[in-house]
């Protein structure tokens, strides 16, 4: 008994961890500059249907590694914004949540508040369009924290890979992980 304690709290800690090394470092301030983005990006339907879908081409991905500059080359900069501002967002909302109630992170509550969320759909609405940037937000971060991690879910849930298998069925446990199993799949597909 006394173990499962131990255990249990040893997982909120890291989680709550996790989670103020990324929400801490978010750009709270806003400007009409990007609320228009917003409002622009949420006029468009990015949503694709099953005939006009794609595969997308992951060039900028080899066995050798990331060709980062490539993939910076073949990001559109509007829709990393967008992307960005959003999952911030989102994030600086669950971090508020926590703070007024410190037993927010105990009820996974924070997990459905983020999937359900406005803006979290927002992005994975955008579809194959979104992948890119995700990929290189995670891809450029040092840290692994709640922000990386929304990000990781995102691109888990566009691109349909899945990671269940992985450690033990425990999947991916944070986003360098994450990215490591995506660029392996990548390989995988491709080969």
């Amino acid at each position: 008994m006394g173990h499962i304690k131990y255990y249990t709290f040893m997982i909120v800690i890291v989680c709550f961890v996790m989670f103020l090394s990324a929400c801490n470092n978010l750009n709270t301030s806003s400007n009409n500059k990007n609320e228009i983005k917003t409002e622009n990006h949420n006029s468009i339907n990015f949503a694709k249907t099953s005939e006009e879908k794609e595969e997308v081409d992951w060039k900028e991905v080899n066995e050798n590694g990331v060709d980062e500059a490539l993939l910076i080359k073949n990001i559109d900069e509007e829709t990393l914004t967008y992307i960005a501002q959003q999952l911030q967002d989102v994030c600086k909302e669950i971090d508020e949540k926590g703070q007024k109630d410190k037993n927010y992170w105990l009820t996974g509550q924070w997990y459905n508040d983020v999937v359900n969320s406005k803006q979290y759909n927002n992005v994975v609405s955008l579809g194959e369009k979104a992948m890119k940037p995700l990929f290189l937000i995670i891809y450029k971060s040092e840290k692994t924290g709640m922000y990386e991690w929304v990000c990781s879910k995102a691109l888990t849930e566009i691109s349909g890979f899945d990671f269940s298998g992985e450690n033990d069925g425990a999947g991916w446990r944070n986003s360098k992980e994450f990215l490591e199993m995506f660029i392996d799949k990548i390989i995988e597909k491709r080969n």
